[in-house]
């Protein structure tokens, strides 16, 4: 349902010209000119307290600096065929108050509804009170809020105030969680989603040729194609997206479109999270794995850091990295070094041992095996015999991985050629 939540003070208002885009009302009551802005299937919450009522809701009193009666809100609201709703709150002079102001407004919405706020005659701490309610509601009964007006009858110039809507700064609350989501997560889906929605209209009213939206559009993909690699381990191309990423990202100097002024702050965090990217499939891959654990997406860690020991061999052998089969022979090749093993190599094997024999050992396939034991009690969910702790699973993937950097990073001067 669409309702509006406007609150009604206790002030002596004089009469002013509100516009608002092409929509001007003169009046006492900035909620009259709203009501013109919004149509006729808007209900009316009206939020006041005991003397705002006396003083602007019942009946008929004189505008400041006029002697005529006029209608106060009610009958004007009455007049204009506008449905309403009066709910009466307390000043707000402690906790208790202020938490059953909260509690009357929480409960005037319903599951579903589209709400829009005027702040205008908000008071004390009804600002932050009915903020933190939109964004409640928003949680528990999925409200989805339009607009917030505010009229600045102070502002006014000739005659005429403007009404300002502030609802960027409510979408900013948005943007902080949907980046806090990514950043913390690697999850991209609720900031994509917040920028497709900004960018939307603007792209439609500009016929896909705003810049800023259409670079910002670009981000979001970009996001989205990072965010999917990461979660569904794409190691054959999430370097690919990490690069994309972060150099559209490098690609802006300033963002001039006032919808996406949040989202220029946020930038910079996002670039350090894909900075590391170069092309260099084993340093790309290794940092990947750094980052999926920060992110505790640990599945996906085990899977990078393992694949990654091939890539390694692959890189250094000059073989294949994306031939599935020679993967493979390169996997039993590197397993014959173990020496608890005692693999005996076919003649298939040799060419690829001829090319990976300087940078196999022991040590290193011993360490490809412990990932594979701790990577398949994953994969496996645990259902299998000596199946391992959930907690120790972040513990010994900092161990394999400074392993890892020990037998590869350190060991080969030649890996300089790839940093």
């Amino acid at each position: 349902m669409k309702k509006l939540i406007t609150f009604l003070g206790t002030g002596d208002y004089s009469v002013v010209t509100y516009n608002y885009g092409n929509t001007c009302v003169r009046t006492r009551y900035v909620q009259e000119c709203i009501a013109n802005i919004l149509g006729s299937d808007v209900e009316f919450i009206v939020v006041l307290t005991e003397k705002a009522k006396a003083t602007n809701w019942e009946g008929k009193g004189k505008a400041k600096g006029s002697d005529e009666e006029c209608d106060k809100l009610q009958n004007i609201l009455i007049k204009n065929n506008i449905k309403y709703r009066e709910l009466e709150i307390f000043d707000g002079n402690n906790s208790d108050e202020m938490w059953s102001n909260f509690d009357k407004i929480f409960d005037a919405l319903e599951e579903g509804d589209e709400v829009y706020v005027d702040v205008t005659h908000s008071f004390r701490s009804i600002p932050f009170i009915i903020m933190s309610v939109l964004n409640y509601a928003r949680f528990i009964k999925n409200i989805e809020v339009k607009d917030i007006f505010y009229g600045a009858y102070d502002a006014k110039v000739n005659d005429v105030a403007p009404i300002f809507n502030l609802s960027i700064f409510n979408h900013i609350t948005d943007w902080t969680i949907g980046a806090e989501k990514f950043l913390n997560t690697g999850d991209s889906r609720q900031l994509a989603m917040i920028i497709s929605s900004t960018i939307k209209p603007i792209l439609i009213e500009s016929k896909g040729k705003n810049q800023d939206a259409n670079i910002a559009r670009k981000i979001k993909d970009d996001l989205e194609s990072f965010s999917g690699g990461l979660y569904t381990v794409r190691g054959n191309s999430i370097s690919e997206y990490g690069i994309a990423l972060k150099t559209t990202l490098e690609s802006i100097k300033k963002i001039e479109l006032i919808e996406l002024k949040p989202f220029e702050k946020i930038l910079d965090k996002i670039f350090e999270k894909v900075y590391f990217y170069s092309d260099s499939i084993v340093r790309d891959i290794h940092n990947t794995v750094k980052l999926s654990r920060d992110l505790r997406l640990i599945q996906q860690s085990y899977t990078f850091l393992q694949e990654n020991i091939i890539n390694y061999l692959c890189h250094m052998g000059n073989i294949n990295i994306h031939n599935v089969n020679e993967r493979e022979l390169t996997v039993t090749v590197l397993l014959s070094y173990h020496k608890l093993k005692n693999i005996k190599l076919k003649d298939e094997y040799l060419i690829i041992n001829e090319k990976i024999k300087d940078y196999a050992s022991h040590e290193l396939a011993a360490l490809y095996d412990d990932i594979g034991d701790y990577r398949n009690d994953l994969n496996h969910a645990g259902y299998r015999q000596d199946s391992k702790e959930y907690k120790g699973f972040a513990k010994k993937l900092d161990s394999f991985i400074l392993d890892f950097e020990k037998l590869v990073f350190d060991k080969n001067v030649e890996m300089e050629l790839i940093v």
